[in-house]
């Protein structure tokens, strides 16, 4: 007897609470990119020859969305290797053939170090002008 109570009444609402709880929610669509975007992207931990990669090939899917600037925030990178900042000249030979603005912020002095040496900060400083 306790079964058949619970079969037919607690169970079809159980089941359409748990239906109104549990529905997943609908995506919404990101906005468009116009003419005057601005997009910041915040890396995290080291940027060495392990992680540029994946890194440059991010970098170059956000370049190839064409905001105006591309804004890569330094701050919280632990450890800048020359290795590393091949994911940034990707970055930027991408953002260049878009006609976006590639700009590094919050590099610390180690990482500004390593791109001064390694010549991307002069790169960046060129603006849009091809150096090869």
């Amino acid at each position: 007897m306790c079964r058949e109570v619970w079969s037919a009444k607690i169970a079809p609402a159980l089941t359409e609470f748990s239906m109104r709880i549990f529905r997943p929610r609908r995506r919404t669509q990101p906005e468009a990119q116009g003419p005057h975007t601005h997009r910041v992207v915040r890396l995290h931990g080291a940027l060495d020859g392990r992680s540029a990669e994946a890194t440059g090939r991010r970098l170059v899917r956000l370049a190839n969305a064409g905001p105006e600037v591309l804004e890569v925030d330094l701050a919280d990178v632990k450890y800048l290797s020359p290795d590393g900042c091949a994911a940034l000249f990707l970055a930027l030979r991408a953002a260049r053939a878009h006609g976006t603005r590639l700009t590094i912020t919050h590099a610390d002095e180690r990482a500004r170090s390593v791109l001064l040496q390694i010549g991307l900060s002069r790169a960046l400083s060129a603006g849009t002008r091809d150096d090869r």
